[in-house]
């Protein structure tokens, strides 16, 4: 029979293909194929299942709930509308939204949830102060990329785990620095490509802004509950999962939350794309495909590019999908063996950092999450049809994903990440 390694590295890149094309799960997709090779090779069910991370699982579900809650309450759209309200001047309205994106994000829900918040809040801003809407929802997603890689994000979770995993030290600071320094300068240079201080020329008919309603019982209490994983996870070490489980449970309990709405509000795609890549993983790290794939990526290599090839192939790989469920859990494990194989001349962190910035920057796609919600959020305007088509918004965020792929691949070339790792 073939070469294990080889054909579960193949199934990876086949449920990928298939999946975007036929717009299914990738997760399920390796669901069916991890089964299909345990049978074809004789892998015990028992061997299969030790793909699924259980602590995993259960902190990105834990995290999902409680901030389900936040977000069917409103807590997150007042928050993020107060602070985008405190700012008096147009120009300043650029840096509101990418804090917003970067708070709500780093606090713990991660990039899923908040990539679906910004361009809800930024693109009416952005009719309102007649500012481009695509250039100030790229800069609010810029925001909630640089926020992505802390310790109580799922991301931030999944990262640490997997480096664990490849005896790599867990320090997820400079990984966090490399991402927050590329999505900064992203925003700024989407600032000035834009010219976001000259008023945009659509004439959009816009109703006066309302006050901002104030916050009540249950805004503060879910405050007092999003501060309180902040405190348990960051300076007691809780663990993430279980301690917003208990969060959750307590607001539930205050009636400050909807338990049924919360639960129907979980991402439930991204948990079993994120469970179902950890399966056929399994395999292919067993198997030795991470070797192989080590090997493969170190033909491309030396010394001085391996960051920059790094950096290209999780951008073009997160064109496509989701940096999250696929390219981290892909690419992360084969770091180490890279690092062996050219001789341990360089940095296993800073080859994570690439991953990590690669599979997140170029998110912005217009066939990945960040980018797919841009152009949904600006076409709910009918106003704006005729100068922002669906066509044109389409071309213009692949311009911007190739753009962010570019910016990085230079950063990683002239050795900016180097400096952090």
């Amino acid at each position: 029979m073939p070469n294990l390694a080889l054909v579960s590295l193949l199934a990876i890149v086949i449920a990928i293909v298939v999946g975007f094309y036929k717009k299914t799960n990738v997760g399920i997709i390796m669901v069916a194929f991890a089964f299909i090779l345990s049978l074809a090779y004789g892998i015990s069910t028992a061997k299969l299942f030790k793909g699924f991370s259980v602590s995993l699982f259960m902190a990105m579900l834990g995290v999902t709930y409680l901030f389900s809650i936040l977000q069917s309450n409103k807590t997150l759209e007042l928050l993020s509308r107060k602070i985008v309200g405190a700012v008096n001047h147009r120009n300043l309205l650029p840096v509101a939204m990418y804090v917003v994106g970067f708070a709500l994000c780093a606090v713990g829900p991660g990039a899923i949830p908040v990539l679906a918040i910004i361009p809800v809040i930024a693109i009416p801003v952005a009719f309102q102060a007649r500012i481009n809407p695509v250039m100030l929802a790229v800069i609010g997603q810029c925001g909630v990329f640089g926020g992505r890689m802390t310790q109580i994000t799922p991301e931030g979770v999944l990262v640490m785990e997997l480096m664990e995993k490849q005896h790599i030290t867990a320090d997820l600071f400079p990984v966090w620095l490399c991402l927050f320094s590329t999505s900064i300068i992203m925003a700024i240079l989407c600032y000035i490509w834009y010219r976001g201080w000259r008023e945009d020329d659509l004439q959009i008919e816009t109703t006066a802004v309302t006050e901002t309603p104030k916050f009540t019982f249950i805004h503060w209490a879910s405050l007092a509950g999003l501060l309180a994983l902040i405190l348990c996870a960051v300076v007691f070490s809780l663990n993430v999962g279980m301690t917003a489980f208990v969060i959750g449970a307590l607001l539930s309990a205050l009636g400050v939350g909807d338990e049924n709405k919360a639960i129907k509000s979980i991402p439930w795609s991204v948990l079993i794309l994120v469970s179902g890549v950890g399966l056929l993983m399994n395999i292919v790290m067993e198997s030795g495909g991470i070797k192989l794939l080590s090997q493969t990526l170190t033909t491309f290599m030396n010394d001085s590019t391996a960051a920059s090839v790094m950096v290209i192939t999780s951008a073009i790989m997160s064109f496509f999908s989701s940096g999250l469920g696929v390219v981290f859990p892909t690419l992360i494990p084969a770091c180490q063996g890279i690092v062996e194989q050219l001789g341990g001349n360089i940095s296993a962190v800073e080859l994570v950092a690439m991953v990590v910035v690669g599979g997140t920057v170029a998110g912005v796609s217009p066939i990945s999450t960040a980018g797919a919600l841009i152009m949904s959020g600006v076409a709910t305007n009918k106003q704006a049809e005729q100068k922002y088509t669906a066509s044109k918004m389409f071309i213009e965020l692949f311009g911007w994903a190739f753009a962010a792929m570019i910016l990085c691949f230079v950063m990683a070339i002239v050795d900016i990440y180097s400096l952090f790792c």
